[in-house]
């Protein structure tokens, strides 16, 4: 056993014996000894499901004194009721640690846009944590909120030379949309601009691919969840790499009873191992990765994760299975790449919904074509617009209320 398998096995039983802090495991662990669970072990103990962490509620995984908390967050609840997990200073360092393994490799010489929402969802906080680990500065742009409008967004890039932006795929995507309706080219407006990290959706490759070329920089894609944080980063070659001093991955069949090959396609169960607030064991999140053990040239040892999208999006059409990932590639690979896109899972078939500003491009009945060839399902396409346009460039942010009004 090697150094690093030896502290992973330390981490696995101190986490172990700490879970059972928490009222969620206290209760699904009684039957199980305290002492002597190793890591070889593991298949042994039961998964935590989604469910089982909304029924716990708010305090049912919290595994320390409320004492050493430093920070409360919840899951956006876009497929469910929102999970809740704590995060203690060690946490968020950690968190920041896992996010600097990222192929970015900020420094001090950075200026970080974070464009991720800095309201209860936790990949903003984590970034802002990696940047100061790195020495890099910040600029707090987060989305979703009305200070920030996307036109002012686009002024920070440009006059405090920001070098490195992060936020969701779909921010990048908007933003550059933001930037062509105000007369700019965003692959060459913003020089200083060197790379994109991205998280908190799915990214396939050609999506990637696309924000890349709207950019003209590389784009870095992570890997995790608010109840987890950060389980792997893509490195400079474009792989994502497990970090497997703080994460232990399986890959599991439908019904978590057994093991996939390596390399298919099966169901993220996660357990941490350096979590201290709200640990997880065995977490059947839901969501359909592959874990390949492969060497990389980039030189880090954590195994290859791919991420395929939830299991809630899975589409079944006779003997088709499609992951988001699938439609996400076919949809990408479109000439030009719709501005926005949706598909709504009919009886018999999918119905595509796509806005494009070089709509005049496509033909619907190629498109139709392109797509059922790609996915093997039948296919309907309606060319709409689904982007407020006018508002996406309303650079009017909103401003504190006035109290006293003075004489002129």
């Amino acid at each position: 056993m090697g150094d690093v398998d030896i502290e992973r096995e330390r981490k696995f039983q101190e986490t172990y014996k700490r879970i059972q802090n928490a009222p969620l495991y206290k209760r699904k662990l009684s039957n199980y000894p305290v002492d002597g669970m190793g890591l070889d072990q593991i298949q042994a103990l039961p998964l935590t499901t989604k469910q089982e962490l909304r029924d716990a509620g708010t305090f049912g995984h919290l595994a320390v004194d409320m004492k050493e908390i430093a920070q409360y967050h919840e899951s956006t609840g876009t497929t469910g009721v929102p999970s809740a997990s704590w995060f203690t200073q060690k946490d968020l360092q950690t968190g920041g640690r896992q996010l600097k393994e990222c192929g970015v490799r900020m420094t001090s010489e950075d200026l970080v846009l974070i464009r991720f929402p800095y309201a209860m969802a936790l990949p903003a906080f984590l970034m802002q944590q990696a940047a100061w680990q790195s020495g890099a500065g910040v600029i707090p742009a987060s989305g979703r909120t009305v200070v920030t409008p996307y036109p002012r967004v686009l002024s920070f890039l440009k006059n405090l030379s920001v070098t490195v932006m992060a936020g969701l795929p779909r921010e990048m995507e908007l933003l550059a949309e933001a930037a062509r309706l105000r007369g700019a080219e965003p692959s060459e407006e913003f020089p200083d601009l060197r790379a994109i990290c991205v998280a908190g959706e799915l990214m396939s490759d050609k999506r990637r691919s696309h924000i890349e070329k709207l950019w003209n920089v590389p784009v870095f894609n992570m890997y995790g969840s608010t109840e987890t944080g950060n389980i792997a980063t893509m490195c400079e070659h474009g792989n994502m790499h497990i970090v497997e001093q703080d994460f232990f991955v399986e890959v599991l069949n439908e019904d978590g009873s057994a093991s996939v090959d390596q390399g298919e396609r099966g169901f993220a169960t996660i357990t941490t191992l350096s979590h201290q607030g709200s640990p997880l064991l065995r977490y059947f999140n839901e969501d359909i990765i592959s874990v390949e053990h492969d060497i990389c040239h980039c030189g880090r040892a954590g195994a290859k994760l791919v991420h395929y999208g939830r299991s809630q999006d899975r589409i079944h059409f006779g003997g088709i299975t499609l992951d988001a990932f699938d439609i996400q590639e076919a949809v990408y690979s479109l000439t030009p790449v719709p501005d926005a896109w949706r598909l709504v899972e009919q009886e018999n078939g999918v119905y595509f919904l796509l806005d494009s500003h070089d709509a005049r491009q496509w033909s619907e009945e190629n498109i139709r074509s392109f797509l059922s060839s790609r996915l093997q399902v039948p296919v309907t396409v309606e060319i709409t617009t689904m982007i407020d346009r006018v508002a996406l460039i309303d650079n009017t942010p909103s401003v504190k209320p006035v109290y006293i009004r003075k004489m002129k």
